[in-house]
């Protein structure tokens, strides 16, 4: 057959023919091929004894032929015959033909003895057996090779378009009536809150006094006047054994603001965290209202903390801020309307209802002013109906005018609403220094140097040696206060107030000593002396000891918060879940117009160019299965594995380009869901965040975009490139890794900060999506690392899509008159060959299982991690 006729390929015609000298002795019937030539034998039975020991067919059903049914006489009594091996599916063998030929492309083959042109309403590739259907929006006249992209792209994108315009368009709606019934309701509190008639804020204060006393019990005296919190010779030694507080002493008063103020390292915002127990005391007693306390943690309800920095979501309003902080922190039982008149007091305490629909904003767009951003972090904490403040550096970043504005409306907020407040403050310029009722002064290493009434610093300062010269100096009285306790100069001889004779003065230990002496107590032990040296691994057992017992409550905390007190009840989870998704919609879909182009066109055009990697070059990709076992058992001994194998299948091998691609963009995008708030998330679980419904939320409200996203990619792919692969299985198995991409967003953020995510993102999806999708490295090369493809959530994909697209379309004829039969065989082995296991829904099965651990252990990280910063 080496010498048989070989035709042009473009040539409908095209076969391997028979040469003259063979068809003239035998004829080799249609649908079979004849490799052996001619063979001179007395019988057929012989002819096919022969035939069998030297052309083995390899399970492949063949049989002696002679010329149509007449012997043709061979000398000798004998009888030329032919040897004829059946055509497998996908051939086209017609009469005479030495070695199989694919179908030819445009034509179908449903028996190797017979093809048809393509019939009008199918696609027919080279090697089809029956033609493939087109789908809904494609024109496949007959003779169709592959069906034309058409424009049914468009009318998802156009559905896409009128369906997020819809959605937008009644969520700006209904936002436009909430915010002009807000601007109404908070109009008709302004006017009645400044009204002249005495009548109408007579009934306006009782009408308040009402609703609170509905929630505070009459007898409940504590909570009704404040809270007076003393602290005696509090202490502070950390596990490595430095102490950072050495016994001040003081009260914060109800109805009265305190200025705590002090020198580098003298523990301002460690006092604060002593008392409120953030940071557990190692020595010290603490008492509210006259009962000995171990810290505020029984309190944490009616105590609010505000950090230095303005820790709030840039890209919402002031009033969706304060808002958010009053749902979530107000007691249950309050109504709608009476945490609004809360949000509206607030505001309207605060000065910040002229900006209440004004975005915060940060470095890239434009929001309110420094002053009014951190007015709206004191609002944050007073929204919550506190009895307790606590502020730590709330006039940094301020000029003077915007600092003293804020003193002054603490020192009001003390008086009126009977706050315990106290306030670490740096440098105050004069007028808001002397805002505050109490001044607090703290020495390097937690020393006490002065706790009292604010108009008395300047006369103390003066008793022990240390006069301000109000008329000499244009030094404010508190820089000149810090600048004598940080060591500059001595107290002057005729100070009233002296060390004992032979005392040498040190201003870190003489400011203390003075002050007990003024206080007539014993001085203070010596502070001088250096603490108990502490082995580093001593100390680590320790600091590890008192994590791991007190990580059950932690945990527990977390992921179960309690109900909170009798009469200021906390939310539930569910509604924490309904907050939390409604903030983080707002979030994530500003205007329609970004939703527009950062979505519907972003990722269609990432869909066109998936859809050009398969469509380039002249041919369409296809699938060809292996030729018949006789026939490689021809080729060079190299070549004999491959050609039982598939002879084409672009399919799979492109496909793995797109799921790297898929999974890095996912993962980026996600990484700012958590990553862009994680300061946010850790201030509102210290005030007692649901977790698991806080997460839940942010990622249900994540999903609507993973959705759209993904079937904008998928409408044009799926329009320009076909394959057997029905294109709802295809948008399903995309959607489900979109799924996995976004996941895994999460995960990284929780680990790096934001600005390394990108980065980690490629780094996460190169070794998901190339190292371990089961072509680079298949699971018989790398046996080892098996464990590693079983949870690799891209291998079950790419199972999933090879069984879609190729096993399960070519391992059987689907249809037609061969429906049952085998198709391709070497699709089993090329599946064998990549360690592909199982089926299209296994697969998706094994996908839908590992995107639910990785929710899961999501869920667990955000919830265990950086316990120190949610407390």
């Amino acid at each position: 057959w080496g010498r048989s006729q070989i035709c042009d390929f473009d040539d409908e015609n095209c076969k391997y023919k028979l040469p003259e000298a063979c068809t003239s002795k035998f004829t080799c019937p249609a649908g079979y091929y004849c490799t052996a030539g001619a063979y001179a034998a007395a019988s057929k039975e012989d002819a096919e004894k022969y035939f069998a020991a030297d052309w083995p067919s390899y399970g492949t059903q063949c049989m002696a032929v002679n010329l149509d049914g007449t012997d043709v006489d061979a000398g000798d009594g004998n009888t030329w015959y032919g040897y004829a091996c059946e055509c497998q599916n996908g051939f086209w063998c017609p009469e005479n033909i030495v070695i199989p030929n694919w179908c030819p492309q445009s034509y179908e083959c449903q028996r190797p003895s017979q093809r048809k042109k393509c019939p009008q309403g199918r696609w027919c590739k080279q090697g089809t057996v029956r033609g493939w259907p087109c789908t809904f929006g494609q024109d496949c006249k007959k003779g169709t090779i592959a069906p034309p992209a058409g424009a049914v792209f468009l009318i998802y994108f156009v559905i896409i378009v009128l369906i997020g315009y819809a959605v937008f368009w009644f969520r700006d709606r209904a936002r436009s009536k909430r915010l002009e019934k807000s601007n109404k309701e908070m109009q008709d509190y302004y006017d009645v809150l400044h009204s002249k008639d005495s009548t109408e804020v007579e009934r306006r204060a009782a009408t308040d006094s009402e609703l609170k006393s509905r929630f505070e019990t009459g007898d409940d005296k504590d909570v009704e006047d404040g809270y007076r919190i003393e602290f005696s010779d509090l202490r502070l030694t950390l596990p490595g054994g430095a102490t950072v507080m050495r016994g001040p002493s003081g009260a914060l008063e109800c109805g009265k603001s305190t200025a705590i103020m002090g020198a580098s390292g003298a523990g301002k915002t460690t006092i604060m965290n002593l008392i409120t127990g953030k940071v557990k005391k190692t020595g010290g007693i603490i008492t509210v209202n006259g009962e000995e306390v171990e810290d505020l943690q029984r309190f944490k309800q009616r105590t609010a903390f505000v950090p230095q920095e303005d820790i709030m979501l840039r890209e919402l309003t002031v009033l969706d801020n304060i808002t958010f902080s009053a749902n979530m922190r107000l007691p249950a039982n309050w109504t709608t309307e009476m945490k609004r008149e809360k949000v509206m007091e607030v505001l309207c305490t605060l000065g910040l209802t002229h900006v209440q629909h004004s975005i915060i904003g940060d470095e890239f767009e434009r929001g309110i002013s420094g002053g009014q951003r951190k007015r709206v972090n004191v609002g944050l904490e007073l929204v919550a109906d506190p009895k307790i403040l606590f502020l730590d550096e709330p006039t940094s970043g301020l000029d003077s005018v915007s600092a003293t504005k804020l003193c002054k409306i603490l020192r009001d907020i003390a008086e009126k609403q009977r706050l315990t407040v106290a306030a670490v403050i740096h440098s105050p310029g004069p007028e808001a220094f002397m805002s505050f009722h109490n001044f607090l002064l703290l020495q390097t290493g937690g020393r006490l140097v002065y706790y009292g009434p604010m108009p008395k610093v300047e006369q103390y300062f003066e008793d022990i040696g240390f006069k301000y010269p109000r008329d000499e100096t244009l030094t404010p009285l508190a820089d000149h206060v810090l600048l004598k306790v940080s060591g500059e100069g001595d107290p002057s001889p005729g100070a009233k107030i002296k060390l004992k004779a032979g005392d040498t003065w040190d201003h870190l230990t003489g400011f203390t000593k003075l002050w007990h002496m003024k206080q007539g107590l014993e001085p203070p032990c010596d502070a001088d002396e250096a603490p108990e040296k502490v082995g580093r691994a001593a100390a680590t057992w320790a600091s590890l000891k008192h994590s791991f017992t007190e990580m059950p409550s932690q945990y527990k905390t977390l992921f179960c918060p309690g109900r909170g007190d009798a009469d200021r009840p906390t939310i539930s989870s569910g509604y924490t879940f309904f907050i939390c998704f409604r903030r983080a919609c707002n979030q994530n879909y500003t205007t329609f117009w970004s939703f527009f182009f950062s979505i519907v066109v972003f990722y269609g055009a990432v869909g066109f160019f998936f859809a050009s990697l398969f469509t380039i070059g002249d041919d369409p990709p296809n699938v060809l299965g292996g030729y018949p076992s006789d026939i490689c058992s021809l080729a060079y001994p190299a070549l004999r594995s491959n050609c039982k194998d598939l002879q084409s299948n672009q399919f799979f091998a492109l496909m793995g380009s797109i799921v790297f691609i898929q999974i890095a963009m996912a993962a980026a995008t996600t990484s700012a869901t958590f990553g862009c708030e994680t300061a946010q998330y850790w201030r509102e679980c210290s005030v007692g965040l649901n977790t698991p419904a806080y997460f839940f939320a942010k990622v249900a409200a994540d999903m609507p975009l993973c959705f759209v996203s993904i079937f904008a990619l998928w409408a044009p792919f799926a329009a320009i490139f076909v394959t057997p692969m029905a294109p709802g299985d295809l948008f399903v198995a995309l959607w489900l890794l979109n799924i996995f991409g976004y996941f895994s967003g999460y995960f990284i953020s929780f680990f790096l900060p934001y600005r390394y995510c990108g980065l980690a993102a490629v780094a996460w999806s190169v070794w998901w999506g190339i190292l371990f999708c089961g072509i680079t490295l298949s699971m018989h090369s790398a046996s080892q690392l098996k464990f590693l493809f079983y949870i690799s959530p891209c291998f079950w994909f790419m199972n999933a899509y090879f069984n879609a697209s190729t096993y399960h379309p070519y391992k059987r004829v689907r249809e037609g008159r061969a429906k049952g039969e085998a198709y391709f065989m070497g699709v089993t082995r090329y599946a064998s060959s990549y360690s592909l296991l199982v089926n299209f829904s296994s697969s998706l099965g094994w996908l839908i299982l590992i995107n639910f651990c990785l929710l899961f252990l999501d869920l667990w990280i955000i919830t265990t991690t950086n316990m120190h910063k949610k407390k």
